[in-house]
């Protein structure tokens, strides 16, 4: 294993814990994450491993910041990418972000048949639906964003389907 590799590995394990303890993953756990990618590379590598570095951080926060704008991952999961890239680069950071995202999507199936109400959210979420498409009228859109009920009952830490999509993304990427 590589020191980058035995980094982000400590850097993915620590963000597990913090995240699913409290639902955050600090600042300076991301940014000495990508400091470090960036210093490790560009010692090894000079410029070219900076650009690697810089090329991996852009992979890994990009992707993740536009789902963040969605509302649909927090910010310490985008800084957690961005470092995650910074570490492991591009081609494989954008393969366990794939990956991390469909076992989040797995994931999201699982607790909607396990909480049993999925007939009723799924005719909820048509009725949404048409109610944009053929009413124009946006409210069920604010409604959800505001109930506070609402995101305490369907949300999970992201890093419930992180860990296993890097594992998994790590698994595949040695066997290629």
């Amino acid at each position: 294993m590589t020191a980058a590799g035995a980094i982000a590995a400590l850097l993915l394990l620590a963000s597990f814990i913090t995240d699913v303890r409290s639902r955050k993953i600090p600042n300076w756990l991301t940014a000495g994450g990508a400091a470090a990618g960036a210093a490790v590379h560009a010692i090894a590598d000079g410029l070219s491993g900076l650009g690697f570095a810089a090329a991996g951080f852009a992979c890994g926060f990009i992707p993740l910041l536009l789902l963040y704008a969605c509302r649909a991952v927090g910010a310490g999961d985008v800084k957690l990418f961005g470092a995650l890239g910074a570490l492991t680069g591009a081609g494989f950071v954008l393969y366990a972000m794939a990956a991390s995202l469909l076992f989040a999507g797995l994931l999201a199936a699982c607790i909607l048949l396990w909480k049993r109400d999925w007939v009723a959210r799924v005719c909820m979420l048509g009725i949404s639906v048409w109610r944009i498409a053929v009413r124009k009228d946006w409210t069920q859109i604010r409604e959800w964003r505001e109930d506070t009920e609402q995101k305490r009952y369907t949300q999970f830490p992201f890093m419930w389907a992180v860990l296993p999509g890097v594992l998994y993304a790590l698994w595949q990427w040695s066997s290629v």
